[in-house]
């Protein structure tokens, strides 16, 4: 069995023979294939992304997101199929992880107001970690553009109001707050896409728990 010698300012192996054989300096332990795919295809989400928030979905091609990641056209079809397929991943992938993230949330804190605090904060969250990929929501949604793959975007405001509507309704229901459940969501909802749109474009206001507190407390003042 060859035994490897460290002494050596070169790296070299010891074979069962007694040769020894010099290694090149350059060779490096190789990268596992495992991560190498994950590596790309992340790359090629996060400059998806990017592109289509910024230019939108007809305006970015193919060869621009290959640039941007670092990659070539067969592995980004490789990895997603087409353009369009890319765009679906994206949203579907974002749509799925908030609408985990949101129930999860929604479940921690006792009162209504503690449920839509977590809620809140939670989202806030979510577009701290890829503000790309929310900008992309927006330009979608307000700009939305002839030959883009269609998506119900209202349905998914509605999936969103309807879980705060929920939370409002069951407080409501235990007494701690006053009012029609939706029309408090909506004002939760519309302060909160303000928020949202202000540090997208602005930076300001960081969002966070704290924003999120006192936004709610804010709208809920008048509801008791």
């Amino acid at each position: 069995m060859p035994l490897s010698i460290r002494a050596h300012r070169k790296p070299v192996i010891l074979t069962e023979h007694g040769h020894l054989l010099y290694l090149p300096v350059s060779m490096k332990k190789p990268v596992p294939r495992r991560h190498q795919h994950d590596s790309a295809k992340e790359s090629i989400r996060k400059a998806a992304a990017e592109l289509f928030a910024k230019k939108g979905f007809a305006a970015t091609s193919t060869r621009e997101i290959c640039q941007r990641a670092g990659i070539t056209k067969p592995v980004l079809y490789y990895h997603f199929g087409s353009k369009e397929q890319l765009f679906r991943d994206l949203i579907l992938d974002a749509c799925n992880e908030s609408r985990k993230q949101l129930l999860l949330a929604s479940q921690r804190g006792k009162t209504a107001q503690e449920k839509l605090i977590e809620v809140i904060a939670a989202d806030f969250a979510l577009t701290r970690c890829d503000p790309s990929l929310s900008r992309m929501f927006f330009r979608m949604i307000f700009a939305t553009e002839k030959g883009s793959p269609g998506f119900d975007y209202i349905e998914m405001g509605m999936e969103w109001l309807r879980l705060l509507e929920g939370i409002v309704r069951e407080g409501i229901r235990r007494g701690e707050m006053k009012g029609r459940a939706r029309e408090i969501a909506e004002a939760l909802m519309g302060v909160h896409t303000l928020y949202t749109m202000g540090f997208l474009l602005t930076g300001e206001p960081p969002l966070g728990r704290p924003l999120a507190q006192r936004m709610v407390q804010l709208l809920l003042k008048g509801c008791r």
